[in-house]
């Protein structure tokens, strides 16, 4: 029987990792483009209006989502027990009409028809 070349797992990804270093151009270049988006994010925030002031409100949108989600939460509770009712009630509709169905079937005499089977 031929051996089936099974590689185990901790070979799997031997050789596939990129080991070659930056050169010092790329690095350079690298770093400067970092640089630039460092400042262009600082820009950005430099230019938002009142910063103290959202800072400042932060706790209290905190807590207004907070109470936002709890009164959600309620709602949707709320909408879960109604659809729980309607889904008994017709549950228990469809299982009462079966069973007086089968009732009527049961009680009902069979008639005395003889069926014949053909060949």
């Amino acid at each position: 029987m031929p051996r089936i070349k099974n590689k185990s797992k901790q070979y799997l990804f031997k050789n596939k990792i990129n080991l070659r270093r930056k050169s010092r151009r790329e690095l350079i270049k690298e770093s400067f483009l970092m640089m630039t988006f460092g400042t262009f994010l600082l820009l950005i925030n430099y230019f938002i209006p009142q910063k103290l002031e959202l800072f400042y409100s932060l706790k209290k949108n905190i807590l207004g989502i907070t109470g936002n989600f709890l009164e959600i939460l309620f709602y949707s509770l709320e909408i879960l027990f109604v659809l729980f009712i309607s889904f008994t009630i017709l549950l228990s509709l469809f299982l009462i009409i079966g069973s007086i169905n089968r009732i009527i079937k049961v009680m009902q005499p069979k008639s005395r028809k003889i069926s014949f089977r053909k060949n």
